[in-house]
């Protein structure tokens, strides 16, 4: 019965219903989608980048060494000279030692130059590698092209199609302003599996071709934008690490160091928007309270009736907490779905934007402990109207 009544009393003040609804649903969505975003991309750079053990570049910024490097998303600091890959390369303790080097685009995608020993990169010993050929070869000569999977499908270019690079890393739109265009012609040999990571979005080519496009002839001349670096050992990366810094040209930067540091600035932004939401919160529980005290005016008569038909204080006080309970749990299924939503539809956005796909979002306990505690809020929200309800003389009302 006391069921029955708080739905009726629902259906009755429907529009009050629907404002507290509203309230509570954007105040949890507002307290989650930004947390829920913030780890989507740390989870999504972290396993785009999980494959490279060290990265070495010209000295300079550790953040824009590895967004430039890594993500392409930044300039990159600058070249090395060709005798630091060299020894690099010839270094009893290296594994592995792959040259990089940027500098054009195509319609605004990256073109990256490598060599095959890009492609033996693994995330574990024994693992497949990383990055595959899908479809047709891999380069073997200069100006020769693969397609990431983004890119194919963005550029329209398929086996045996050629194309032309732009100098700078980015395609260029202002009126007037004509992209400075190379005269080689490059011709896709391959296309490469999806990864979910930057490599998707890039053209990938020998880095001979950049040599030549513009103009590094010589071992004297040439240069490399970063080396991704794996040792034989554990202790030789570390050991490497610290003499490359020592070094006056090079430094070598651990992208998961990096990552910390910048999962610490985002914390402090996170932080001033937990202040926000925190009051967001508040203001979710005050429209709750003044919902309930509102239909406590409303309902004067309808309890002093039940009261006459001989419904205890109780049920009456049962009635008005259990209206509140329904409102506040209903808000904050609603705001839970509606945050995980936006975390879809927006991580889907930046995800493209980025250059790497960023993880479903995923409500973790502690994210949650952050709204659940509006409903213990909404209930003592609902105490006063509840129990001056419970307290009513009938006889008063039923003039």
């Amino acid at each position: 019965m006391t069921l029955w009544i708080t739905l009726r009393n629902l259906r009755t003040r429907w529009l009050a219903t629907l404002i507290t609804l509203l309230a509570v649903s954007l105040a949890t969505a507002t307290a989650l989608v930004v947390p829920l975003l913030s780890r989507q991309v740390e989870r999504g750079a972290q396993d785009a980048a999980q494959v490279f053990d060290l990265l070495i570049t010209a000295k300079g910024s550790p953040s824009q060494a590895v967004l430039s490097s890594l993500f392409y998303l930044d300039v990159p600091i600058g070249n090395l000279p060709y005798s630091e890959y060299t020894r690099l390369k010839a270094d009893p303790r290296t594994g592995r030692a792959v040259p990089l080097g940027f500098g054009d685009n195509y319609h605004g995608l990256p073109v990256v130059g490598t060599d095959p020993t890009f492609f033996e990169q693994r995330l574990k010993p024994g693992a497949p590698p990383y990055f595959r050929v899908r479809q047709g070869v891999m380069f073997n000569r200069p100006f020769q092209a693969l397609l990431g999977a983004s890119a194919a499908r963005q550029t329209g270019l398929k086996i045996g199609d050629t194309f032309k690079s732009a100098h700078g890393l980015e395609e260029h739109h202002e009126p007037g302003v004509e992209e400075e265009e190379h005269d080689a012609t490059y011709t896709v040999v391959g296309l490469l599996a999806a990864t979910g990571g930057p490599i998707d979005r890039a053209v990938v080519t020998p880095i001979e071709s950049l040599w030549r496009i513009h103009g590094q002839l010589t071992p004297e001349s040439r240069g490399v934008t970063a080396v991704l670096y794996t040792a034989s050992r554990l202790n030789d990366l570390y050991s490497v690490a610290q003499q490359t810094n020592a070094r006056p040209l090079a430094q070598a930067v651990f992208p998961g160091q990096v990552f910390a540091q910048l999962r610490g600035f985002v914390l402090q932004g996170q932080a001033a928007y937990a202040g926000l939401s925190l009051l967001m919160l508040l203001l979710a529980g005050l429209t709750v309270w003044l919902s309930v005290h509102a239909s406590g005016l409303e309902r004067a008569r309808s309890v002093a009736l039940l009261r006459a038909l001989g419904a205890g204080r109780g049920t009456v006080f049962g009635v008005v907490l259990l209206e509140t309970a329904l409102v506040v749990v209903l808000g904050l299924g609603l705001g839970v779905l509606l945050s995980l939503g936006l975390g879809q539809l927006a991580g889907g956005v930046l995800g493209a934007r980025l250059g790497f796909s960023l993880p479903a979002p995923t409500l973790e306990p502690a994210l949650l402990l952050r709204v659940l505690w509006l409903f213990p809020l909404g209930l003592l929200a609902a105490l006063p109207p509840a129990l001056g309800a419970a307290r009513a003389e009938p006889t008063r009302n039923l003039a």
